[in-house]
Order: structure tokens, then C-alpha cells, then sequence
């Protein structure tokens, strides 16, 4: 997903402010620095800083799709590899283990105990009770 970049309203107005003041005196100076010319280079600053920042934007985005590409080409090589270890010395062997791959004896999954039947207590409408259909008496 690409970097969203940005424009600047405030300097569009900007622009189109500075034409406006222009058209009352090119060199217009209002006193304590407000003046066209410095308001013209604020505005250009506003506008460089602005193309720099979508520029660095765009290189991020080249980076991250770089990155992204070496990643990819790094885990078919790394499956490449443990294949070829398995061709040369087999999955069985101490090899295969040490380049990281698992062994098959090992990898199967330990049979599960079976579960033991638990004593059913059922109490008759009479108050007799018994376990498992084989009566019980309570003293």
C-alpha cells in the first residue's frame, strides 16, 4: 500500500492571496515585516518543504517494496536450501535436523490416553441410590 501524499491548502490560498496583495503594489509593506516579499518567500518555503516531504513519501514506498521483494526472495531461498539438504542427506538425518528441518519419527504427535468412565451416581425417585445401575446404600 502506497503512501498517501499531500497537498497544502494553505498554500494554494497562500498563492492566491500574495496575487491579490500584489495587485494593490507589487512591493507592498505593511510594517513589522509584513511585507509581499517575505510573505512570497514564506510561501515558497511552505511549497519546497512540501514537495520534499511527497518526495521522501515516494522513496519510502520504493524502500518498503524493496525490502518486501528481498524478503521474499530470502524465504524461497531459505526453503531451497533445507530441500537441498534434504536431497543431499535426507530427511532423517542429523543434517536435515541441524539445517532446522524436523524430523518425520519426531514430528507425530503422541497418541492420546483414553478417557477413563466416570462412576454415574443416579438417585431413584424412591431416595435409593446406585452407581452405575448397581445399588448402593447410605448409612
Amino acid at each position: 500500500m502506497a503512501l498517501k501524499t499531500r497537498g497544502s491548502s494553505a498554500i494554494d490560498k497562500a498563492q492566491r492571496r500574495l496575487a491579490l496583495l500584489k495587485s494593490i503594489n507589487e512591493h507592498l509593506d505593511l510594517g513589522y515585516g509584513l511585507t509581499t516579499d517575505n510573505y512570497a518567500g514564506l510561501t515558497e518555503q511552505a511549497r519546497t518543504s512540501l514537495e520534499m516531504y511527497n518526495t521522501l513519501l515516494s522513496r519510502v514506498d520504493e524502500a518498503r517494496t524493496n525490502l518486501e521483494q528481498t524478503e521474499k526472495a530470502l524465504s524461497e531461498m531459505s526453503e531451497r536450501m533445507l530441500s537441498g539438504v534434504a536431497t543431499k542427506y535426507g530427511k532423517s538425518s542429523i543434517e536435515y535436523s541441524k539445517a532446522g528441518g524436523s524430523n518425520r519419527k519426531r514430528s507425530k504427535a503422541a497418541p492420546q490416553p483414553s478417557a477413563e468412565a466416570l462412576p454415574t451416581l443416579t438417585v431413584e425417585k424412591n431416595g435409593s441410590k446406585s452407581v452405575n445401575g448397581q445399588s448402593v446404600s447410605t448409612n
